[in-house]
């Protein structure tokens, strides 16, 4: 097991503590801004809408109007307090980071995870830039899972295992959205916040 300062060990417990509040606020965001709209359907609708559907997105399409007040401030501020505490967790990957692909693989995840941030600040009426800060997010996050799992090939398979499997699920999630909506959407989120908490969990416990 690796010995750290103890600075650097109260760093670590910080950054696994950011990133299972960041699962935490994303998730509890979302789920109030859907319970607080008016006709949101996940087949219809992306999860962007709840922040504004004034920007029709690169497809062009109809689609039900579901945001509000109350679902473009949920929206708003659980993308951003969740991005942020998202990025402290990346950075917190750089901390334990033994070789150049680990550290390439907390690179990616901490540009990644600000991309969420940037969903944040620019809503979907934004448009194209609210596009680049999901692209962001949905391309950087999952390739990040990927070379950071590889690295756990000879030391923990079960670990490489899951983060592979997982970053695989996060990218074909990204690759559906346009079509998909707000499911291939949900995918993402949920094997991004899988991974995220099993790596916090082990952070937390091996600066224990």
């Amino acid at each position: 097991m690796m010995r750290w300062l103890p600075s650097t060990r109260m760093s670590l417990i910080i950054a696994g503590a950011c990133g299972i509040a960041s699962v935490i606020v994303a998730g509890l965001a979302n789920s109030l801004a859907i319970f607080y709209s008016s006709g949101f359907s996940a087949i219809q609708n992306w999860l962007s809408d709840l922040g504004g559907t004034s920007y029709a997105a690169f497809l062009n399409v109809p689609r039900p109007s579901v945001s509000s007040p109350t679902t473009i401030l949920l929206s708003q501020w659980g993308l951003i307090v969740a991005g942020l505490l998202a990025v402290v967790f990346a950075l917190g990957l750089f901390l334990q980071a033994d070789s150049p692909v680990y550290r390439l693989g907390a690179a990616l995840g901490v540009v990644g995870t600000a991309g969420l941030c940037a969903e944040g600040i620019f809503l979907a009426p934004a448009g194209v830039m609210h596009l680049v800060a999901f692209y962001t997010f949905g391309l950087l996050a999952p390739t990040a899972m990927l070379l950071i799992g590889g690295t756990f090939i000879l030391s923990k398979k079960w670990l490489a295992g899951l983060s592979v499997t997982l970053g695989i699920v996060a990218l074909g999630g990204t690759s559906m959205t346009a079509y998909g909506r707000s499911i291939p959407e949900l995918v993402l989120l949920a094997a991004v916040a899988l991974w995220a908490i099993t790596l916090s969990v082990r952070m937390v416990r091996r600066a224990a």
